[in-house]
């Protein structure tokens, strides 16, 4: 149980940030994360969205979308705790009685700037966060890792809830929510669905509707969102992995390797057996 939990929890320092993704290029995000500046700037992207956070600020990111880091100050001080959504479901909160959680799945920016003093004692959570991480196995070590995990969550958006006012601040409108709800969906089924008609009847609106939603909100069409998640997803696999071209179109759903190969090459200007040359071992699965 412990190396299952221990796999499922990061705390990804400044020092460690780059050793995870690279400057530039785009990856699936594939864990909840909370991140912590105590010193300088970083300015990423997260689904279309460019964010600067700098001194004092927190910033939650969810398991969806992608993320890109544009530039880090040398002066940076950031922790970032990521962990797995199933994890989540070992927790016990009471959510309803903070009103917090609601919030933050609904509000469309989730960067927050908050007291010095909790940055300070969120900084010392996770490096005790952090020991117990790598410590030997022993007895409590997972319930230990899951309370310490509840504190950390609990310190965070208790100071949100304290510091900022819920009821006004960050709603989405609806068309941000349609296109929340569809980048969701879209993390989850991409593999398998590529065609718009699928997102826009799981979300009960007409094709046309969806698709010109997301071109107002996003400034790229709903094919262009959909190919981007199979094109960053391919690169992945591609560069990360041993597996064979044929078994990584297969597995995104492309039934002919020949066409997944001129998908990619019109997308990417570069056929899949020359980029995994090119790139091999640049891309990795992000953490955050």
């Amino acid at each position: 149980m412990r190396n299952i939990i221990n796999g499922q929890i990061k705390v990804i320092t400044e020092k460690r940030l780059l050793n995870y993704i690279e400057i530039g290029k785009s990856y699936p995000s594939t864990k909840t994360s909370i991140f912590v500046v105590k010193k300088g700037t970083i300015t990423f992207t997260k689904s279309f969205e460019t964010i600067t956070l700098a001194k004092n600020d927190i910033y939650f990111s969810f398991a969806n979308g992608f993320f890109e880091l544009i530039a880090i100050s040398p002066d940076i001080e950031i922790n970032i705790i990521a962990l797995d959504v199933e994890l989540f479901s070992k927790l016990s909160f009471e959510f309803n009685r903070l009103d917090v959680y609601q919030f933050l799945l609904s509000n469309y920016s989730n960067q927050f700037e908050i007291p010095e003093t909790i940055v300070s004692e969120l900084w010392k959570l996770s490096e005790v966060l952090q020991l117990n991480l790598i410590k030997s196995k022993s007895k409590f070590n997972t319930t230990i890792l899951l309370n310490l995990l509840s504190v950390v969550l609990y310190t965070a958006l208790d100071a949100i809830n304290t510091y900022h006012d819920f009821t006004t601040k960050g709603v989405m409108t609806r068309k941000q929510e349609l296109v929340f709800d569809f980048l969701n969906l879209l993390s989850k089924h991409y593999k398998k669905e590529r065609e718009v008609s699928f997102y826009a009847q799981k979300l009960m609106v007409t094709t046309r509707h969806l698709s010109v939603t997301i071109k107002n909100i996003t400034g790229k069409t709903a094919n262009q969102v959909i190919h981007q998640y199979i094109i960053a997803e391919s690169k992945v696999l591609l560069a990360s992995s041993n597996k064979m071209i044929s078994e990584i179109a297969f597995e995104l759903n492309f039934n002919d390797p020949y066409y997944f190969s001129n998908f990619f090459k019109k997308h990417t200007g570069l056929n899949p057996t020359e980029f995994k040359t090119k790139n091999k071992k640049d891309y990795i699965y992000t953490s955050i």
